[in-house]
């Protein structure tokens, strides 16, 4: 949204991209670092450990008002200025793709997000198959 309003543009809702997991508190686009996360409740309990996988792509629907129906080039339009990463210029990366170990667990609202591991973004399934 810091993007588009530089470009004079409106801000768009995070609802736009999908998400399952928002994370607050950090800078952005600190999770294509991240390796490997553990989310706990407060109580310190074991958590859920995410591996970190991929970039995730941006597809055109995060273009598309949900209220409206509406459709315009923005977020994308913009994004790909700075976020045009991978083999494919034209693929516009927006969060990460994460995958539970073990088979998961519960995550809530204002659990603790802490960064076990850290490393190199993934931003091609091509790159993911290759390592």
């Amino acid at each position: 949204n810091r993007q588009l309003a530089k470009r004079g543009k409106a801000p768009i809702p995070m609802s736009r991209f999908r998400p399952n997991v928002v994370i607050k508190g950090t800078q952005p686009f600190e999770e294509d670092t991240w390796k490997s996360i553990l989310i706990r409740d407060g109580k310190g309990g074991t958590g859920t450990v995410l591996h970190i996988v991929k970039g995730c792509p941006r597809c055109k629907q995060s273009c598309t008002d949900q209220l409206t129906g509406e459709r315009s080039a923005e977020p994308l339009e913009t994004m790909s200025m700075f976020r045009a990463l991978g083999t494919s210029t034209e693929d516009v990366y927006f969060a990460q793709n994460a995958v539970p170990h073990g088979g998961g667990g519960v995550v809530s609202v204002d659990d603790d997000v802490i960064v076990l591991e850290r490393g190199e973004p993934v931003w091609d399934k091509d790159t993911v198959q290759a390592e």
